[in-house]
């Protein structure tokens, strides 16, 4: 998978290129995942050649936008929306056609146990 982290899109210059140069060092079996934060660079990240573009922090009118220009010129990508998905929104994002949602806020504001399992072991004569 692309980690964004690790090579930020912003230090590209030339995307096409990169995933090109990416895939012949990555085993085949890995997925390239790009991270957009508008239609457009959906569209140019599908044009690029990512395997999967993650709809970050978008509208569910805005994904409905790339779940259509992904239907029609890449039906092969696989549609990411992430970002401010909640309990209250999730079903909106789940209607626009994605192949995955991600949503950190069921375990942002999750409550945590605490607890540890000691294993006492006993000697048997």
């Amino acid at each position: 998978m692309f980690d964004a982290q690790r090579y930020p899109l912003k230090t590209i210059d030339d995307l096409k290129q990169f995933i090109v140069e990416a895939r012949a060092k990555l085993p085949f079996t890995c997925k390239i995942e790009i991270e957009c934060e508008d239609v457009e660079f959906a569209k140019f990240a599908m044009q690029c050649g990512a395997d999967i573009v993650m709809c970050d922090n978008m509208s569910h009118e805005d994904i409905k936008t790339v779940v259509t220009y992904k239907n029609e010129h890449f039906s092969h990508v696989l549609l990411e929306a992430s970002g401010n998905i909640t309990q209250q929104n999730i079903i909106e994002y789940a209607k626009t056609g994605v192949d995955a949602i991600s949503s950190g806020s069921l375990i942002h504001q999750a409550v945590w146990l605490d607890f540890s399992m000691k294993i006492i072991h006993k000697t048997v004569l």
